[in-house]
């Protein structure tokens, strides 16, 4: 879908064009009224535009603006006018007139809404208040383990808690990388110190800190794997959240009510399962930023009062016209070249090889089961729960049950999914078959495999 399908195609204008501080001022003006009242008239926000912008009104020009031709004065009013009309054509803003009344009344679209929060999610320099997503998570399961009623809602909250932790893991993750390369930019000590001690101590305090103290991640990410687990053991509480499910309009059949139930309670698994590798990039980038900050400051201490920090300091400032005539004047610099056998090519002389002796090829050893068992558990990480069930739901067709011949196996990857699926397809309750291995071994497409009965769960 086209983005501008919903916002108007002049809505990004006024970011782009020569007042844009101005408008975007005048962008949070907006907010602050809007927060502090439920209406507020086209008059009420030009005063408060007038209060708040005099001293950018009377510096900023708008006579390069398309439509400054309607900025008849150019006095203060005039100019809140215009910049409100401008607001308008842009879409940020709408008028509409009050019942029984001639009076405008200034409207923000929900989208304008959007965008306003989060251009001033940007400038602001309080840090976003700390969600704690893990221990919610944690609450709405060990609610739903008393109040089994409340499963299927404990369920959508945890799925949605924790696609919100990881996406804000990956958000704080990159946010480290951002603290990192602007401190390794700076050359001016203060400046590294004042970044540190304040802005990057906000934003840890804020941001990284609580996730290793009151909302740690290693303190209930087993309990929430384990209760997961137990409502997937349970079948009778299972088929009763199923059937909770199925009477909301979000799904059409019980059968995919049930399919969107699993998928949500394997992700939160699969995510929990994996997520100490993101913490530890997290803590490993911490710990890195803070180290390079010491060695920064070490050095631009130490640097500068030597010959080296002194040369350094010059050639940075090479491009500057001046620094490079003083240079020209105080040092007499030559341009000095040689001429060795290394500087002359030398075409290379073609050699007849000879035949070598041949080497005879050894015979490969069997793989034992065992092996082949490792083998298959380390692709594990590669090819998620969600995709083996799909591979699953493929080959099962609506089938109660189908063998190891039924199985299409066109392709190296398929037969990674079936050895996969074989491995998941235990009584755990973890997927939505079960096994029931044989002896006997076919041929299916050239890939020798057992034949393996696997049966839906009822």
């Amino acid at each position: 879908m086209n983005i501008f399908d919903k916002i108007p195609e002049n809505f990004f204008s006024i970011l782009v064009s020569k007042n844009k501080n101005i408008y975007i001022d005048s962008l949070f003006i907006l907010r602050e009224a809007f927060k502090q009242e439920m209406t507020i008239s086209k008059e009420n926000i030009i005063a408060r535009l007038i209060n708040n912008l005099e001293e950018e009104f009377y510096k900023e020009d708008f006579s390069e603006d398309d439509d400054a031709n309607e900025l008849k004065d150019n006095n203060i009013s005039s100019k809140a006018y215009f910049l409100l009309r401008k607001l308008k054509w842009a879409g940020w803003i709408e008028f509409e007139f009050q019942r029984e009344s001639f009076e405008e009344y200034v409207i923000i679209p929900d989208y304008s809404i959007k965008f306003i929060n989060l251009l001033y999610s940007i400038v602001e320099e309080k840090q976003v208040e700390y969600n704690s997503y893990v221990f919610a998570t944690y609450s709405s399961l060990k609610l739903a383990s008393i109040e089994k009623g409340e499963t299927y809602n404990a369920i959508i909250t945890a799925y949605n808690n924790t696609i919100q932790l990881i996406n804000e893991l990956k958000s704080l993750y990159n946010s480290l990388g951002r603290f990192h390369r602007k401190m390794c930019n700076q050359n001016n000590i203060n400046s590294i110190i004042n970044e540190h001690f304040f802005e990057y101590k906000e934003y840890s305090d804020e941001m990284i800190f609580p996730r290793f103290t009151r909302d740690s991640v290693p303190r209930y990410k087993t309990p929430i794997r384990d209760m997961l687990n137990d409502i997937l053991a349970d079948e009778e509480r299972l088929k009763n959240t199923i059937h909770i499910a199925s009477k909301s309009t979000k799904y059409k059949t019980a059968e995919e009510a049930e399919n969107d139930i699993l998928s949500k309670i394997r992700t939160v698994l699969e995510i929990y399962e994996n997520i100490d590798l993101t913490m530890n990039q997290i803590e490993q980038k911490n710990t890195d930023y803070i180290r390079a900050s010491v060695h920064r400051i070490q050095y631009l201490l130490t640097n500068d009062k030597e010959l080296k920090g002194k040369l350094v300091n010059v050639l940075k400032n090479s491009n500057n016209p001046e620094v490079v005539d003083e240079m020209e004047k105080q040092v007499g610099l030559l341009r000095q070249e040689y001429i060795s056998k290394e500087s002359i090519y030398v075409r290379n002389s073609n050699v007849k090889r000879k035949q070598g002796n041949l080497i005879p090829l050894k015979k490969e050893k069997e793989i034992d089961a065992k092996v082949f068992y490792e083998f298959a558990k380390s692709l594990e990480n590669m090819y998620s729960n969600k995709k083996i069930n799909e591979f699953m739901e493929k080959n099962f067709k609506n089938k109660p049950f189908i063998n190891s011949q039924e199985i299409e196996l066109n392709t190296t990857e398929d037969l990674i999914l079936l050895i996969l699926a074989t491995i998941k397809g235990d009584k755990s309750g973890k997927s939505f078959y079960y096994i029931k291995d044989s002896n006997e071994t076919i041929n299916n497409n050239g890939y020798k495999i057992p034949n393996i009965k696997f049966i839906r769960r009822s």
